[in-house]
């Protein structure tokens, strides 16, 4: 087994990669295509070999492409149990919206956000990455809702973890064996600081200083983050802030 990170324009997506088939986590509205190239021209493998495809939160830049790319390969999708249900969110988490809005604001004020989103190298570079040119498939597309410590279907070496914080529908994909987490949003990885970083745009500060302390008692070598670099190493969880 092998993670594979497909840098897009707007989110990391991960390929998990098996002799016999293939997860997708986190695929961009719009990215779908860009994924489905990385496939088939990176690791020539045929998209068929697609699964399933997953995301860690329902924000446009991690869902927006989940479907798309099950209809362009016969994937199942796979979303957490609160993704896209507004009333679980508001139940759990009543704050979180008002929160999440004044910390979007904070941060959209800060240079470094206009940097990375009106970056025109960055959006000449998702130009130059290869694009899937298939058809959709003529098959129905199955879904399955994700509970805390549910085994993804098909693969049942991983299994989602609900971590909160960002999102109330912030999960986290964990591979007990290998000591790899997937965390979307959920913690960001900073090149510069070389340490995982916690998000600046936050629903409820209260849960994610939970997640953290569920993910500390994890025997979690390897972080790969839905922004920013991959993190390695012993006290990633710990370290992070």
């Amino acid at each position: 087994m092998q993670v594979h990170r497909v840098k897009t324009r707007l989110v990391n997506s991960y390929v998990v990669e098996y002799t016999d088939k293939l997860l997708v986590v986190d695929v961009a509205v719009d990215c779908e295509r860009q994924v489905l190239g990385f496939i088939e021209q990176e690791l020539k493998r045929p998209v068929s070999d697609v699964n399933l495809v997953c995301c860690t939160h329902d924000d446009p830049d991690h869902i927006g492409g989940v479907n798309e790319l099950a209809r362009l390969t016969g994937a199942d999708v796979g979303i957490p149990h609160a993704a896209q249900v507004r009333w679980k969110k508001w139940l759990n988490d009543p704050a979180g919206p008002v929160v999440r809005f004044g910390t979007g604001i904070r941060e959209a004020m800060r240079a470094r956000s206009w940097q990375m989103y009106t970056n025109s190298e960055r959006d000449r570079a998702a130009l130059r990455q290869a694009r899937y040119g298939g058809d959709y498939v003529d098959q129905e597309i199955g879904t399955h809702r994700l509970r805390h410590q549910q085994k993804l279907p098909g693969f049942g070496d991983w299994r989602l973890l609900h971590t909160p914080g960002h999102t109330w529908d912030s999960c986290c994909f964990y591979h007990p064996g290998q000591g790899i987490l997937l965390s979307g949003d959920t913690l960001l990885g900073s090149q510069k600081l070389d340490r995982l970083v916690v998000p600046s745009i936050y629903s409820n500060p209260r849960q994610m200083k939970a997640t953290l302390r569920q993910l500390q008692k994890l025997q979690i070598q390897a972080v790969y983050p839905g922004h920013g670099s991959p993190q390695f190493g012993e006290q990633l969880i710990e370290n992070a802030r």
